[in-house]
């Protein structure tokens, strides 16, 4: 006799990559912290944003940061929503959706590797502490790429396996356990 199927409905994949944005942002800057706390010199992107329209450490702080979240919640997760069907990697398992997540911070870290000596530019001066990081943060040293790549990468594999669960992606099948709902370990 034949199980009757389940509908397990899913939000669409538009809110989920907003969701997953947020939490991306939430984890890059939580890894900016993170390093600035052991010692690090630190790729600080917030106060390179905010130093744009201002000189004022506290308006940078705030605005930067205010920049760094609408940035990274509303604008870096449309295009991964918008090519998320022809981009490789399966839609519908988490190995799809970090392959996915993996092309997209690639994508991210030659941008904003190139966008890092603009945003330099735009600043006229550095902001307090911050140095100026060149193409790619290779001012920074080995540091600064690390650090950019690391970050692109955090952000968006984050943002990619959050928006995968809109198409049937269980939280649990990313930590490899797939057989607790379903006996293949592919979300049906």
């Amino acid at each position: 006799m034949d199980s009757p199927l389940l509908y397990k409905p899913h939000p669409a994949l538009f809110p989920l990559t907003l969701l997953g944005g947020l939490t991306g942002t939430v984890l890059l800057t939580a890894s900016l912290q993170l390093a600035a706390a052991v010692g690090l010199t630190v790729l600080d992107l917030p106060r390179l944003l905010g130093a744009i329209g201002s000189g004022d450490h506290d308006t940078i702080f705030g605005v930067g940061y205010a920049m760094f979240v609408v940035i990274g919640v509303f604008i870096l997760p449309l295009p991964l929503a918008l090519l998320w069907p022809i981009t490789p990697g399966d839609r519908f398992t988490f190995r799809g959706a970090a392959t996915k997540g993996v092309l997209w911070g690639l994508v991210l870290f030659v941008s904003g590797g190139i966008l890092l000596p603009v945003l330099d530019l735009l600043n006229g001066t550095s902001p307090p502490g911050v140095p100026e990081p060149g193409p790619f943060g290779g001012a920074l040293g080995l540091s600064g790429p690390l650090q950019l790549l690391v970050g692109t990468q955090i952000y968006s594999l984050t943002a990619a396996v959050v928006a995968g669960m809109a198409r049937g992606l269980q939280p649990l099948d990313a930590v490899g356990w797939g057989w607790w709902s379903h006996g293949s370990g592919e979300s049906p």
